[in-house]
C-alpha cells in the first residue's frame, strides 16, 4: 500500500501547463513584434532603394541631355571647322570646294566623330549630298526649317527608315557673304555607349508610328545598348504600359532571374522615344537578404529565449507540479506525511518568491488543519463523553446510565444472577434553590456526585437522572446487602453540607431500589419501579429506602405514567396530535377573530384524549418540550394559512425554562412571515410561580418579538393578585369556577368586575371562560369584559372558525 494522494487528474479535460502557457503569452506577442519590424525594416529598405533609384533616374535624365547638348556643340565646332580644312581656290565654288575637302577628311569625321553624311542647303535650290555621295536625302522637315532661318544654326534629331540621325544645320559665309548651311548627320551609337559608361544603365531608342503617338501605338526600337538583353525585355511589356512608364514612375520587370527598372523619356525629336533601363537585381536581392536575415535573426533569438525561458521555468514549475500533488494530502487528514514530503522554501540571495510563500503558507495550513484536526477529535472524544455525562456532577447522565443499565440487565438474564437499581431522590432540593439560589444548588449537586463517586468507587455505576434525581447500579447482590448499603449510602448522603451565607443546607434523601431481573427484564420497566418505589421511601417516617413491591398503592399510577409515556412518544412520531380550536367573542363589536388552540391526541380506539390525561405525565419527562415545539409549531403554521385569525396556545412550566424558546419562536415567525402580534402564548399562575425571575425575564424576552401572554385561570390560585403586577401579561382569563354562577351569585359579580376595573387599570384586557349562557354573555358585556370564550360561543371543533358576528340579543 503506498502513500500516494487517493485524488487524480480529472481526465478527458485538455490540460495546457503553466510553462507553456506563459511561453505562448510572450512568445505570440514576440513573434508579432519581431515580424512587425521586419517589415518595418523592410518597408524603410524599400523607401530608401525608391528614394535612390529616383534620384538615379532624376541624374539619368540629366546625363542624357547633357550628353545630347555636348554632341551638337562637337558637330557645330566641326561644321564651322570644315570648311577652313584647305586654302581657297578662287576658281571653285563653295559645293566643290567642301566636296574637295570632304573626300580628303571624310573618313575621319566618320571615324573620329561618327559623322554619317554630311550635305549642303544653299539659300535658294535643292539640298546636295557632299559626302558621302549615295547618303540618303534629308528630311524635308529639317530643309524647310533651314531655308526659312538660313542664318540661324538648327539643331535637330530626327529618324527616318529605322534609323535616326543627330542633325546640325550650321549657316557658312563664302567671300564675305552667306552661301547656304553646312548640314552634318551623326548617328546615335556614340551616344548610347557613353551614356552606358557614364551610368551603366541601358538605353533604347524608338519611334512610334502615330503623330502624335498615342497610348495604344506599338514602338519600333531602332538602337539600344546591350540590344540582345535589352530588346527582349521590352518587348515582353506591353506598349501601354512602356508608354504610361516616366522618370516618377518607373516600371519595375522580372526577367527570368533578375529585376529590372523602366522608364521612359522623350528627347527634343519629333516621333522619337527613349527608354532607361536600370538593373535593380542587385538591390532587390540585398533588400530581400537584409530582410529575410532580419526575419531569422528575430527568430532566432526568441527561440533562445524561449528555450532559455524553459529551462528558467523548469525548476518553479516542478515544484508546483509537486506541490499540486501533495496538496490533496490535506483532505485526507495526511498532515504528518505531507509535513515530510512538502517541500522546503528556497530563498535565493535572500530573495523570496511566490513559491517560496505558496509553500510557507501550505505548511502553515497543514500545521493549523493538523492542530484543528487534534482539537475536532478532541471535541469529538468531549462531546461523547458528554453525550453520556452529566457536565455538573461529571457523573453518567440519563442516556449513558441506560445504556449501562440495560447491559446490566442482559448480564444478568445471561449469567443468572441478580442485579439493582437504586433510584435516589434528593429531599427538599427546591427549598435550596428557593431560599439560597441556584448556583448553591448547583454546589449542592456536584458535591453529591463527588461524594458518590469517591465513596463506591470505579467499580459502581453511578449517575444523575436530571435535577436531583441520581441513580446507582449493583450488580451480583443480594438483598440484605442492597439494604446494607441503603442504609450506608444515606448516612454518606447525610453528610453532604453546603453553606450560603449564615444557612447551612443540609441533604437528606429517599431511596427507591428495584431488582434485576426480579422487577423487571427491560430499561423502562426497572426505572419505573425504581422510581415508584422512591415514592414509597418519602412516604416512610423512619426508613427512606424502599423495595419496590408488586402491591404498591402507586403502582397503578406509575403505570399510568408509562403508558401514556409511551402513548405520547407514539403520537409525536405518528402525528395524531392535534388542536381544536374554540373560538373567542369580542364583545364590543360582537366579532370573533380570535380562537385558542387546545391540544388533543387521536388514541388508536378513536379517542380523544384531553390535556388533563398526558400533560401532568408528560411534566414529569422531557416529553413536555416535545409536546411545547409541536403546539408552537403548529398554531404558527395555522397562522400562516389564515391571516383573519390571532392564536392563543397553552405553554408549561418547561417552555418558559427553556433558554432557546425565544429563538426558536422567531425563527418560525420569521420563516412563516406571521405577524408576531397574532400568537398569544397562556401560563397559569402556578407555572409562572415556579421561577418567577426567569418566567418574567423569558416573557420580556418573547413580548419584545412582538407575541402576548394570557394569564390563564386566575383566581383559582391564592397567589393571583400577588403576582399579577409582576408578570408581563397582556391578556387576564378569569378562571372559569367564577363565571358559572355569575347569573345567580351576587359574590361573583362582584369579583368579576374587580378583576376588570384592575385589569384595565393595568392595560389589560379580560378574557371571561366557561360562558355557557346569553345571560352571563349579557352580565360579562354589562361588566366591561373584553372577550368571552365557552359553549354559548362555540365548541372546539378540529378547524379554526371562520370570521363573523355574532347577533345581538333580541
Amino acid at each position: 500500500m503506498t502513500d500516494r494522494p487517493a485524488f487524480h487528474q480529472r481526465r478527458g479535460r485538455p490540460f495546457l501547463g503553466l510553462r507553456w502557457k506563459v511561453l505562448i503569452g510572450i512568445s505570440l506577442p514576440l513573434a508579432a513584434v519581431i515580424i512587425s519590424l521586419t517589415l518595418y525594416a523592410h518597408e524603410i529598405l524599400i523607401g530608401q532603394f525608391e528614394r535612390h533609384q529616383g534620384q538615379l533616374r532624376q541624374r539619368q535624365v540629366a546625363h542624357f541631355s547633357s550628353l545630347l547638348a555636348d554632341r551638337y556643340q562637337q558637330m557645330s565646332r566641326l561644321a564651322s571647322l570644315v570648311p577652313r580644312l584647305t586654302h581657297d581656290n578662287d576658281d571653285q565654288s563653295v559645293v566643290e570646294h567642301l566636296r574637295h575637302v570632304l573626300e580628303i577628311d571624310g573618313g575621319t569625321l566618320d571615324l573620329e566623330w561618327d559623322i554619317r553624311s554630311v550635305h549642303w542647303i544653299p539659300l535658294s535650290g535643292r539640298p546636295v549630298a557632299l559626302w558621302p555621295p549615295e547618303s540618303q536625302a534629308l528630311p524635308r522637315l529639317l530643309v524647310r526649317e533651314v531655308q526659312r532661318q538660313p542664318e540661324k544654326v538648327v539643331e535637330r534629331l530626327l529618324c527616318e527608315q529605322e534609323a535616326c540621325l543627330q542633325y546640325l544645320a550650321s549657316p557658312v559665309l563664302w567671300r564675305g557673304e552667306t552661301a547656304g548651311s553646312l548640314v552634318l548627320g551623326r548617328t546615335m551609337a556614340s551616344l548610347l555607349l557613353a551614356f552606358r559608361d557614364i551610368t551603366q544603365a541601358d538605353l533604347v531608342l524608338a519611334t512610334l508610328a502615330d503623330d502624335p503617338p498615342s497610348m495604344g501605338a506599338q514602338p519600333q526600337f531602332l538602337g539600344a545598348t546591350q540590344a540582345e538583353q535589352m530588346l527582349p525585355l521590352l518587348r515582353s511589356v506591353p506598349a501601354a504600359s512602356l508608354l504610361a512608364s516616366s522618370p516618377s514612375e518607373p516600371l519595375s520587370v522580372e526577367l527570368g532571374q533578375d529585376w529590372y527598372q523602366v522608364f521612359r523619356i522623350a528627347p527634343d525629336a519629333k516621333g522619337l522615344i527613349g527608354f532607361i533601363i536600370n538593373q535593380t537585381t542587385d538591390d532587390q536581392r540585398a533588400i530581400a537578404s537584409l530582410s529575410q536575415n532580419s526575419l531569422i535573426i528575430g527568430l532566432l533569438a526568441l527561440i533562445v529565449a524561449e528555450i532559455l525561458l524553459l529551462l528558467i521555468m523548469q525548476g518553479p514549475v516542478t515544484r508546483i507540479h509537486k506541490l499540486s500533488q501533495l496538496l490533496p494530502l490535506l483532505a485526507e487528514n495526511r498532515f504528518n506525511i505531507l509535513a515530510e514530503r512538502l517541500p522546503r522554501a528556497r530563498h535565493l540571495v535572500g530573495l523570496r518568491d511566490e513559491i517560496d510563500e505558496t509553500i510557507e503558507v501550505a505548511n502553515t495550513l497543514n500545521q493549523r488543519m493538523a492542530q484543528m484536526q487534534e482539537e475536532r477529535q478532541a471535541a469529538q472524544r468531549k462531546l461523547q463523553w458528554l453525550a453520556n455525562h452529566d457536565s455538573l456532577t461529571q457523573l453518567l447522565n440519563r442516556r449513558g446510565f441506560d445504556h449501562a443499565l440495560t447491559h446490566a440487565i442482559e448480564q444478568a438474564e445471561r449469567d443468572g444472577t441478580r442485579g439493582a437499581l437504586l433510584f435516589i431522590d434528593l429531599d427538599n432540593f427546591k427549598d435550596v434553590n428557593d431560599t439560597s439560589g441556584h448556583q448553591i444548588g448547583d454546589r449542592l449537586l456536584k458535591r453529591m456526585g463527588m461524594k458518590l463517586s469517591a465513596t463506591l468507587g470505579e467499580g459502581v455505576q453511578v449517575g444523575r437522572l436530571g435535577g436531583d434525581e441520581f441513580a446507582v447500579l449493583l450488580t451480583e447482590a443480594e438483598t440484605v446487602a442492597i439494604s446494607q448499603f441503603a442504609n450506608q449510602l444515606l448516612v454518606w448522603i447525610k453528610s453532604i453540607t453546603v453553606r450560603a451565607g449564615a444557612r447551612c443546607h443540609q441533604v437528606t434523601a429517599s431511596i427507591g431500589i428495584a431488582l434485576f431481573p426480579d422487577h423487571g427484564d427491560d430499561t423502562e420497566t426497572v426505572m419505573a419501579n425504581a422510581d415508584l418505589a422512591m415514592y414509597q421511601a418519602k412516604t416512610h417516617q423512619h426508613r427512606h429506602y424502599h423495595f419496590y413491591s408488586e402491591h404498591d398503592k402507586a403502582r397503578a399510577l406509575a403505570n399510568a405514567r408509562v403508558l401514556w409515556g409511551r402513548e405520547i412518544t407514539e403520537a409525536l412520531n405518528a402525528s395524531r396530535l392535534q388542536l381544536y380550536y374554540q373560538p373567542l367573542l369580542e364583545l364590543s363589536t360582537r366579532r370573533i377573530w380570535r380562537a385558542e388552540g387546545l391540544l388533543r391526541i387521536n388514541l388508536v380506539d378513536g379517542r380523544l384524549a384531553f390535556p388533563d390525561e398526558f400533560i401532568p405525565i408528560a411534566e414529569r419527562s422531557a416529553l413536555i418540550n416535545a409536546i411545547d415545539r409541536w403546539v408552537i409549531t403548529e398554531a404558527i403554521r395555522l397562522l400562516a394559512e389564515n391571516s383573519h385569525l390571532s392564536l392563543s396556545v397553552n405553554l408549561s412550566a418547561k417552555a418558559l425554562a427553556d433558554t432557546s424558546l425565544d429563538a426558536d419562536l422567531a425563527r418560525l415567525l420569521q420563516s412563516a412571515c406571521v405577524d408576531p402580534s397574532r400568537l398569544t402564548l397562556e401560563i397559569t399562575e402556578t407555572v409562572a410561580i415556579e421561577n418567577i425571575g426567569g418566567a418574567v425575564t423569558r416573557m420580556k424576552s418573547i413580548r419584545a418579538l412582538g407575541c402576548h401572554f394570557a394569564l390563564d385561570d386566575f383566581g383559582s390560585g391564592f397567589a393571583s393578585y400577588a403576582y399579577l403586577k409582576e408578570l408581563p401579561v397582556d391578556d387576564v382569563k378569569i378562571d372559569g369556577s367564577m363565571i358559572r354562577n355569575l347569573d345567580q351569585s351576587v359574590e361573583d359579580r362582584i369579583f368579576v368586575k374587580a378583576v376588570v376595573e384592575m385589569a384595565h387599570n393595568m392595560n389589560k384586557r379580560v378574557v371571561a371562560e366557561f360562558v355557557d349562557s346569553e345571560v352571563i354573555l349579557e352580565i360579562l358585556h354589562d361588566i366591561g369584559v373584553d372577550f368571552a370564550q365557552g359553549y354559548f360561543i362555540g365548541r372546539p371543533l378540529p378547524h379554526p372558525p371562520a370570521p363573523f358576528t355574532h347577533d345581538e340579543p333580541s
